[in-house]
């Protein structure tokens, strides 16, 4: 349970930077070692780099994607529900107004969050 969390949270990087390490481990020589210290380098990047997003909440982005993104995909998934099972939430459609909104704010989220992240690796 404590690896499904954690998986869920680095996006599965926990993961794949275990391997790498048991890899780099298991390696013959010490040119399969070297490419192997690459590959670890990036995934603890790509880690730090999800811990200095994260670190953030009150940014606009972050407010962005409690606020906005997070209620966004919670009413989409109790719509499928519903319409996939049947169940009885009677779950109202996404107003025209919201979902024009939702079009335009979501990706500058996402666009927002991508750029941060870039800006944040050229300052190191």
């Amino acid at each position: 349970m404590i690896g499904f969390l954690t998986s869920l949270l680095t996006g599965g990087l926990g993961a794949e930077l275990r391997r790498a390490y048991e890899s780099k481990l298991a390696a013959a020589n010490d040119a399969e070692r070297m490419a192997l210290e690459g590959d670890i380098a990036r995934i603890s990047a790509a880690i730090e780099s999800q811990r200095a997003a994260n670190a953030d909440r009150w940014s606009a982005t972050s407010m962005g994607r409690y606020l906005i993104v997070l209620p966004w995909g919670i009413w989409w998934t109790a719509i499928y529900m519903d319409s996939i099972f049947a169940f009885s939430w009677n779950v109202l459609a996404v107003p025209p107004a919201i979902h024009e909104m939702a079009k335009i704010l979501i990706p500058a989220i996402v666009i927002a969050d991508a750029g941060a992240l870039t800006l944040r690796r050229f300052r190191k």
